[in-house]
């Protein structure tokens, strides 16, 4: 968003509230748990030595290949049925393969901002062919001294001496292809120290990672295993100082966090609900593409229910009637969601202020900056609203249907900024502003139309020379596009359009051919003239 806002836009606010506004103008992006109070039981159960890179070892002859028993090979499909538009028969939700595993046990000191981990990995070769490396990416390591590998071993708990740590990437050489249908199990050891959330940059995207006063985020803190495109190899790109550039599988996590010492008043937010015993803590989300967990001594927590789905908003003191607005407007868009696209796929969702400025989603859990809290006016019209649906609306386009966030990124974040639109239509239908303007036509103005965002909608988050020129095309134009296509093709085609791509797609990476594959199934309108508008490359 333009930092050059002129006083018609900035007059209204106050001098305490006009640096968080400047800096969110640059930097507003995005790119379950109940609320856990120590010593507070939840009733709710949930189901089910050291080596150096260098010491000389035994080089392994093979892998330990997994009794297939040990990994299922699918699970069912969480989803509730679809509506009949999109399923026409009534047989059962097909099951997915889910190629990763993760247990995570993992000791956290709150006051010396540090983790210890065992983390074992199951994963599944399901690709036509056989893989000769295993690849783990590992975020905290892009941080000096912020991940220490302690040991690393098969199953079987013969070391693994053959890998190579460097930057994000963990390469371990497999003896022996792994061949596709078969699995294996890895143990790693490693302990994390968390870096301070940095202040806001010109440089740098925002930082979720990480600690400050006020709440610690252990967000993709995990080693874990990407995509792997058969033909290409591993699906990873490198970091940008904006937008997403990991691209995830979805996967099955089992954790369990210990405190390493009492923490008075500790709150933990998470992507799953939790049963509790003492100080720890134990998490199990079925399937998803990120486990976050965020923890802190003065969360204010408030809930409400949108259907069978419980919403829990965690805030900081004094923005309570702010975390209430933020709590009703992602109940109200998870509703709406779930009715036009296809049904939440878990049973709870939290809502995290953030001591950065910015928006961030994972799954079952998105932040939401502190900025947005402070310049909330008692009213709709705000950041507070419109990126609450915008990362509410994550849940299904990153969070359900999976996409290439580096190279494709109109693909989740054009569609969940016009969310934000099909939002203030349904929600706000009836409430006009002072001006006699519908909220729908304040924002098209507010988030869209005063920028005058131009640009191809399909480039990648490294074909922009700044976070402006990618936002207003990726974000803003894409929003528009998918604006003209809704005109284009009209209500029923265009929601019947979305609901069959969340449906074909869910629990898989989609990817623009994908996209106008269905659009090309759910219409008979000539896109033609839009693609040629909107994308640098046709059809």
């Amino acid at each position: 968003m333009r930092a050059d806002l002129g006083l018609t836009r900035l007059w209204k606010f106050s001098l305490r509230k006009l640096p968080i506004l400047l800096c969110l103008i640059v930097l507003v992006s995005c790119d379950y748990q109940l609320p856990i109070t120590q010593g507070d039981p939840i009733s709710t159960p949930i189901p089910g030595t050291e080596t150096n890179r260098s010491a000389p070892t035994v080089e392994p002859t093979s892998i330990p290949i997994l009794n297939p028993a040990k990994i299922p090979a699918t699970v069912a499909d969480p989803s509730p049925q679809m509506t009949p538009d999109v399923e026409a028969t009534s047989a059962p939700s097909p099951s997915f393969a889910i190629p990763t595993w993760y247990d995570l046990d993992a000791t956290l000191d709150y006051y010396q901002h540090s983790l210890s981990v065992t983390e074992v990995i199951n994963y599944v070769n399901y690709t036509p062919g056989a893989l000769n490396d295993l690849l783990l990416i590992v975020e905290p390591n892009r941080w000096a001294g912020g991940f220490s590998l302690l040991s690393l071993a098969w199953e079987n708990g013969e070391d693994i001496t053959q890998y190579e740590l460097e930057d994000d990437q963990l390469l371990i050489s497999l003896p022996q292809d792994l061949a596709s249908g078969d699995g294996l199990s890895l143990k790693i050891n490693y302990a994390l120290q968390f870096p301070e959330i940095a202040p806001p940059s010109g440089t740098e995207r925002p930082q979720p990672y990480g600690y400050t006063l006020r709440q610690t985020n252990i967000v993709d803190w995990y080693p874990y295993i990407p995509p792997y495109q058969p033909g290409e190899g591993w699906l990873v790109h490198k970091h940008c100082w904006f937008g997403e550039h990991q691209v995830f599988d979805v996967a099955v996590f089992r954790v369990m966090l210990t405190l390493a010492e009492p923490v008075q008043d500790l709150v933990i937010a998470a992507s799953a609900p939790a049963e509790q015993d003492g100080d720890t803590y134990i998490y199990h989300l079925e399937v998803g593409r990120t486990f976050a967990l965020s923890a802190s001594d003065q969360y204010q927590v408030q809930q409400t229910a949108a259907g069978d789905v419980t919403i829990y908003s965690y805030s900081f003191p004094y923005d309570q009637y702010s975390g209430q607005e933020v709590l009703q407007n992602t109940a109200d868009a998870l509703q709406l969601y779930s009715q036009l696209i296809m049904p939440y796929p878990h049973t709870t969702l939290s809502i995290v202020e953030a001591d950065f400025l910015d928006g961030m989603e994972y799954d079952g859990l998105y932040f939401l900056s502190h900025g947005f809290y402070d310049l909330y006016d008692g009213t709709s019209k705000g950041y507070l609203t419109f990126i609450a649906a915008h990362e509410t609306a994550h849940q299904w386009w990153y969070g359900l249907v999976g996409n290439d966030q580096a190279l494709e990124p109109w693909l989740d974040e054009a569609l969940c900024t016009y969310m934000e639109k099909i939002f203030y239509e349904n929600i706000y239908a009836e409430y006009p502003i002072d001006t006699g303007q519908s909220l729908v036509d304040w924002w098209w103005y507010y988030r869209v139309n005063f920028y005058d965002p131009t640009g191809p909608v399909d480039g990648t988050i490294y074909d922009y020379n700044s976070f402006y020129y990618y936002r207003n095309a990726v974000y803003l134009n894409g929003a528009k596009f998918l604006d003209s296509l809704h005109s284009l093709v009209g209500d029923q085609d265009f929601f019947a359009f979305l609901r069959q791509y969340a449906f074909q797609y869910r629990y898989k990476l989609a990817t623009r051919a994908d996209f106008f594959t269905i659009l090309g199934e759910s219409t008979n309108k000539d896109l033609g003239g839009l693609i040629a508008e909107y994308f640098q490359e046709a059809r």
